[in-house]
């Protein structure tokens, strides 16, 4: 299974009979996490059998991505482009009227803000730019852990409806996860093949409420020791524990991903085990766990999950404005690391 094109003056025809190519905006915040920004866009259409592009056009211009998606698939392709956590806007290169939208320099004129200083021209073939997707801005400030709706049970054990939710400020109860990072983590857990998912951290249920933006259809879990959170992760539409998450226990088979940022807090690494350790049992076969974590807990989580038995797939360091942190990809069977070894190791080289 092909995850990325090597495209040639001599192939570059074959590839554009059959796809059509878009080029990808990284977030600012997430222009650093190229690596990452690719495999959510992977992960996020992994039925629509895109390919990543490592040598393709505009290069010149900083924080892009480019993909080729077939043809036949572009309509649902740009269906999900809504929910991409790292990248937010799309344009969509055109070969066959390479004339349509450039000036005598040859720089793009009218309908697109993606500016080149080159000659738009990829491996002899002209094209023009064309404004192909952009996220909802609005939609996006609404998701942001300073402005998202939740509910808490209050003091006096009424539940009220809060805005920009942030936890309590204590060792273990920091609910701050950028709508990006949510929104990249669930894309990477393959959720429209793996339709369900627990966070056994789940906080102030950034995860669970990304999870339900993406995969309405889907079925969504949630664990934390904290009852106060209760109401609104089942207002994000969870089915929702209160417990400790070192002793949860669910049937085999009981979901497809676990999808989580950790407590950022090195008394929480034997709990985090703990969990992961359990939860093993209740993921199906394709299981995948998404972990973000902080970045002193690395060592202990990737030992951990190595002697579970589980198989790191990916996993990239972000800089969370001051915030060091990992995310990493784990699957319960080897098949797909197998599959995506070769893009791996380019997309490692390249970014």
């Amino acid at each position: 299974m092909n995850f990325h094109a090597d495209v040639t003056k001599s192939n570059i025809e074959d590839y554009l009979r059959d796809y059509g190519i878009i080029i990808c905006r990284i977030r600012n915040s997430r222009i650093k996490a190229k690596q990452t920004a690719v495999l959510e866009m992977i992960f996020a259409n992994f039925d629509n059998e895109i390919l990543a592009v490592f040598n393709g056009p505009l290069g010149d211009i900083k924080g892009i991505v480019s993909f080729f998606c077939p043809r036949k698939n572009l309509a649902s392709f740009k269906e999900r482009l809504y929910g991409i956590g790292y990248c937010y806007k799309f344009y969509y290169l055109d070969f066959e009227n390479e004339t349509s939208c450039l000036t005598q320099s040859g720089s793009p004129r009218g309908n697109t803000d993606l500016i080149s200083v080159n000659p738009l021209v990829w491996k002899g073939k002209k094209f023009s730019i064309k404004d192909f997707y952009c996220q909802d801005g609005k939609i996006y400030e609404e998701q942001s852990p300073h402005n998202r709706e939740f509910k808490i049970t209050g003091s006096d054990g009424e539940v009220k409806t809060v805005f920009g939710y942030r936890g309590d400020g204590s060792e273990y109860g920091r609910r701050s996860l950028p709508a990006e990072d949510a929104r990249c983590m669930v894309n990477l857990s393959i959720p429209h093949r793996n339709k369900r998912i627990i966070d056994p951290f789940a906080g102030g249920g950034g995860i669970i409420s990304a999870f339900r933006y993406i995969e309405p259809a889907g079925a969504a879990a949630s664990v934390d020791i904290d009852p106060v959170l209760k109401p609104g992760l089942e207002f994000y539409g969870s089915a929702h524990y209160v417990q400790n998450s070192a002793g949860v226990a669910f049937p085999e088979n009981s979901f497809d991903s676990v999808v989580t940022e950790t407590p950022f807090s090195a008394n929480a690494l034997g709990d985090i085990v703990s969990a992961f350790n359990k939860l093993y049992a209740s993921l199906s076969d394709n299981g995948m766990y998404v972990v973000m974590c902080e970045k002193n807990q690395s060592d202990g989580i990737f030992s951990a999950m190595d002697k579970m038995g589980v198989f790191l797939l990916f996993s990239q360091k972000i800089d969370r404005k001051g915030t060091d942190v990992e995310i990493s990809v784990w699957c319960k069977d080897k098949t797909l690391c197998d599959n995506m070894k070769n893009f791996l190791e380019a997309l490692r080289k390249i970014f």
